[in-house]
């Protein structure tokens, strides 16, 4: 199970690369990351499932955090 998230809450227009960076770091490539690290375990052993937690930011509009809802 992936539940790993973070958020800078600003407007968008005051992101710096580096929040970006930071952002998509911990919220999106840990869990891709994850599925590669569990990838072979699961296979070898014939059976099992991921399970990656995401956020209804995903889907609705924030006021701030534009990058924490494009990385769920």
């Amino acid at each position: 199970v992936n539940n790993v998230g973070t958020n800078i809450r600003k407007p968008t227009v005051e992101y710096t690369a580096d929040d970006y960076s930071f952002l998509m770091s911990t919220n999106l490539e840990s869990a891709y990351h994850l599925c590669q690290l569990a990838h072979s375990l699961l296979k070898r052993s014939g059976n099992g499932s991921i399970v990656l937690v995401s956020s209804v930011a995903g889907v609705v509009a924030l006021n701030s955090g534009s990058i924490y809802a494009a990385s769920k």
